[in-house]
């Protein structure tokens, strides 16, 4: 393996192990929810995350199949709806033309009050941001859910 790919793939691991460490999420009260509506993420002024858009949604099915949650076909048969969105800063390095980017997902009730929400951490530049890390991330947030209401 050539040494800058070498050192390129070290980087992006010690920048995951690093992120993935700083999730924050605020808990949903236990007992509320068991059904749940994933929201396709919304769409950002990037094409390096709306690219991402499907890996979202679908480790976040996974995910929350995962916890015992029961993923619903339509808001209108949900208790709670996953949302996910994109936030982008400026980036200050060398590279000022590729933003920073951080997901973020939040679960709100059928009357809209935010019951959960969490996020990957401090943005990272958008050009490290693919199909796995951003799997990892949603699994990695998600877990901070409590296990969903008895059916």
């Amino acid at each position: 393996m050539h040494l800058p790919r070498l050192a390129l793939l070290s980087l992006l691991g010690i920048s995951a192990l690093v992120t993935s460490g700083c999730n924050t999420s605020t808990p949903v009260a236990a007992g509320q929810v068991s059904k749940v509506y994933v929201r396709d993420v919304a769409a950002s002024s990037l094409h390096a995350t709306d690219i991402l858009a499907n890996a979202v949604h679908d480790a976040g099915v996974r995910a929350l199949s995962a916890q015992g949650y029961t993923v619903v076909a339509t808001e209108g048969e949900a208790d709670a709806v996953l949302r996910s969105s994109w936030q982008t800063q400026k980036s200050a390095g060398n590279r000022s033309d590729i933003p920073n980017v951080s997901l973020s997902l939040a679960l709100f009730d059928k009357s809209n009050r935010r019951l959960f929400d969490g996020n990957s951490g401090p943005g990272v530049a958008a050009n490290f941001w693919n199909d796995g890390r951003a799997t990892a991330e949603v699994t990695t947030i998600l877990k901070g859910l409590p296990a969903p209401a008895k059916k």
